[in-house]
C-alpha cells in the first residue's frame, strides 16, 4: 500500500512572510479601492490618466425599455427592477432618454456630478389611449353601447357600435350611472342642472385665500398628497413641498449647468416627446437651466415651488398622477396631459386622451375621463395579450 500523502504546513518563518506580504497589498490596494468607490477611473486617454466620474440612476414606470445615454443604446447597466443605475460617466452635461415601442419617448438633459449619483424618474404613455368604455347603455351580455367613433383609442372591453335610434333595445348602465353622478357632483357638467351648478359656482367662489406673497388662491383648487401641494395661481398650476427639508427632491432647488450640445443631438428627438409648437420651448445653446443639486446644504436659500407647464392653454383641472408626487394631470383645451414636476432642463409633456371639452375625475386611483357621452378609464400600459 501507498504512504498516505501529508500536507505539511509552512515554515513559521514563511507564514510570517505571507502574512505580511497580504497586509502589504491590502494597504497599497485601499487608496486605489477607496478612490474606485468614490467614482475615480483610470484612463490612459486623458492627460492625466486617473479621472473622476459619476452616476445616474433613472426609474422607470415600463417593463422593458430602453435607455439611450448621448443617442448610445446601453446595454451594460445595472438593474433594480424595472430601473437603470448607470456608472463611469463623464462629469458633464448627458441627453438621456428613454422609449419603447407603442410609447411616448422620454428625454431629458441632465448633469452628471463628480463622485455623485443623478436621480430621475422617466415616465412613457401609450401612444393610443388604452381605455376602457363605459357607456350609459349596455347589451344583454354586458357589451358598451357606443354610437360614436373610438377608433383613435384600443379598448380592453367589448363595444356594440349601434346609432341612437336602435337604444331602446339594451339595458341601463349602472357604473355609468354612478359615475356621471360623480362628475355631476364634482364639476360642472354640460348635463347637470344649470341652477343647481350656478349656486355651487357662487359658493366656490368666495373660498379664496392669500399667500404670502399676497397672491390670492382658490383653495378649492389645491389638492394635497403627503408632503406635495398642487395648487393654481391665476392661470398657471404650481407645485410646492411642504415637507421636511431633507426628504425634498434636489430637482426643487438646483444650480445651472450649461446644456448638452452635440452635432447628433437634433432637434428631431424633441419634436416627438415635448411639444408640438416647439419653437415656444426651444432655448439657444448658449443659455443655462436648471440643474440637480443631490446635496441640498441646511443654510442653503431655497423656494421649493415649481410652475407646472401647461402648453399655453388654459387648466380646466389638475391632479396629481395617482401613487405619484412627481407627476400631475392637467386637462388642457385639446386634451388630458401628464406632466413631470422636475423641471431639470425642462419639463416633460405626454398625452393621455385627447379631445375638446373633457372632463377628468380619479376615483380610489383610477383616472376616469368623461367627454359628453362616453366615460372612459384610462390605463398607463398597454395590455399585454
Amino acid at each position: 500500500m501507498n504512504p498516505e500523502i501529508e500536507v505539511q504546513p509552512l515554515a513559521r518563518k514563511e507564514r510570517k512572510r505571507t502574512f505580511v506580504l497580504m497586509i502589504l497589498v491590502f494597504l497599497i490596494a485601499i487608496p486605489f479601492l477607496y478612490m474606485y468607490a468614490t467614482g475615480y477611473r483610470f484612463d490612459i486617454t486623458k492627460p492625466t490618466s486617473i479621472i473622476s466620474t459619476g452616476g445616474l440612476y433613472v426609474a422607470v414606470d415600463v417593463a422593458e425599455v430602453d435607455l439611450f445615454i448621448n443617442d448610445d443604446l446601453v446595454t451594460g447597466a445595472r438593474t433594480f427592477r424595472n430601473d437603470f443605475y448607470v456608472q463611469q460617466l463623464d462629469i458633464e452635461t448627458h441627453r438621456v432618454h428613454v422609449q419603447k415601442e407603442g410609447y411616448h419617448t422620454w428625454v431629458k438633459e441632465l448633469p452628471i456630478s463628480e463622485r455623485l449619483v443623478t436621480e430621475v424618474k422617466a415616465f412613457n404613455l401609450p401612444e393610443t389611449p388604452q381605455v376602457r368604455v363605459i357607456s350609459e347603455w349596455v347589451s344583454a351580455t354586458g357589451s358598451a353601447v357606443v354610437s360614436e367613433d373610438i377608433s383613435y383609442a384600443s379598448t380592453t372591453n367589448p363595444i356594440v357600435a349601434t346609432t341612437t335610434q336602435k337604444l331602446l333595445n339594451f339595458e341601463k348602465n349602472s357604473e355609468f350611472i354612478n359615475l356621471i353622478a360623480l362628475f355631476a357632483t364634482t364639476s360642472t357638467s354640460t348635463n347637470a342642472n344649470s341652477a343647481v351648478e350656478e349656486i355651487r359656482d357662487l359658493i366656490l367662489g368666495g373660498d379664496a385665500t392669500t399667500t404670502e406673497d399676497g397672491v390670492t388662491e382658490r383653495a378649492t383648487t389645491t389638492k394635497r398628497t403627503d408632503d406635495v401641494r398642487l395648487f393654481q395661481v391665476d392661470e398657471d398650476i404650481f407645485v410646492r413641498w411642504e415637507g421636511p427639508f431633507e426628504r425634498m427632491p434636489y430637482y426643487y432647488c438646483a444650480e445651472e449647468f450649461e446644456r448638452y450640445s452635440s452635432s447628433t443631438a437634433t432637434s428631431s428627438v424633441l419634436e416627438d416627446i415635448l411639444d408640438p409648437d416647439l419653437e415656444e420651448i426651444d432655448v439657444p445653446d448658449d443659455v443655462m437651466v436648471l440643474h440637480p443639486v443631490q446635496a441640498i446644504l441646511e443654510d442653503e436659500e431655497c423656494d421649493p415651488t415649481i410652475k407646472i407647464d401647461r402648453k399655453w392653454q388654459t387648466v380646466h383641472d389638475f391632479d396629481f398622477l395617482p401613487g405619484s408626487e412627481d407627476f400631475v394631470i392637467l386637462v388642457l383645451d385639446d386634451g388630458v396631459y401628464v406632466v413631470e414636476v422636475d423641471d431639470r432642463a425642462w419639463q416633460n409633456v405626454q398625452p393621455l386622451f385627447m379631445g375638446e371639452g373633457l372632463e377628468m375625475r380619479i376615483e380610489r386611483g383610477d383616472i376616469y375621463i368623461y367627454d359628453g357621452t362616453l366615460i372612459y378609464q384610462v390605463f398607463l400600459e398597454i395590455e399585454e395579450e
